[in-house]
């Protein structure tokens, strides 16, 4: 192993440490952003942070749990050298000094167990910050939300759901338009399933009305072009 090349790789880390998280940007853009309504933002960092607290048991049971692994080396690696001394102290011997070489073997592979979970704590300790990084800025922006709107509504607030999905819907709707791209079977039965009063129902029927009246059209012309002949 490149002793050399492992340094300029430890430098490399130290000196660019990334946390293991979202960024925040993403988090704004992407994770909440993403939803067209402010209640469906405040739904959506409500399941992020819920997501998150859990996380958070998860690992706080694990630093435990390696708490008391740490422990139980050091008894194991105390016992081992206990045997060690007790052996050492009876009649010297070939199959005493075997024993002691296995203890001594034993010590040594329980140490870097040791080492290795106290890195895996480590680990989870940077995770468990970078969680509490998220969360802190999720909160924010709820609160931010929360101060702009009002509190967030029940998930089945039926107002709140004719909003989102109406808005959710025109997106692409108005996407489709733009993009030039059918309006196929499933989106245009999902979109007629909302209200009479929704947008997005209105400019779906509109975009039908004038697809048929073209086809009608488009029936009369070559009625008329075969008449012709």
């Amino acid at each position: 192993m490149s002793t050399e090349l492992i340094e300029k790789v430890d430098a490399i880390l130290k000196k660019s440490e990334l946390p293991d998280r979202h960024t925040f940007f993403q988090i704004e853009k992407f994770i909440v952003g993403k939803e067209p309504t402010a209640q469906g933002q405040l739904w959506q960092i409500t399941r992020e942070l819920q997501s998150r607290r859990e996380t958070i048991d998860a690992f706080e049971k694990d630093l435990k749990d390696a708490e008391d692994n740490l422990e139980l080396f050091d008894l194991r690696i105390e016992r081992l050298n206990r045997e060690i001394r007790n052996i050492a102290k009876a009649e010297e011997g070939d199959c005493n000094d075997l024993e002691i070489q296995e203890r001594e073997i034993n010590i040594r592979k329980l140490s870097r167990d040791k080492d290795d979970l106290v890195k895996s704590a480590k680990k989870v300790n940077k995770k468990l910050k970078s969680i509490l990084e998220e969360m802190a800025f999720l909160q924010t922006g709820y609160d931010t939300i929360v101060n702009r709107i009002g509190e967030i509504k029940s998930f089945d607030d039926e107002e709140s759901q004719k909003e989102y999905w109406n808005e959710k819907l025109l997106e692409e709707f108005n996407l489709r338009v733009i993009l030039q791209r059918p309006l196929d079977p499933e989106f245009v039965k999902t979109v007629m399933a909302l209200h009479d009063g929704a947008s997005v129902k209105q400019h779906v029927t509109a975009a039908l009305e004038g697809i048929q009246q073209q086809m009608i059209e488009q029936r009369q012309k070559a009625i008329e072009a075969k008449s012709k002949r």
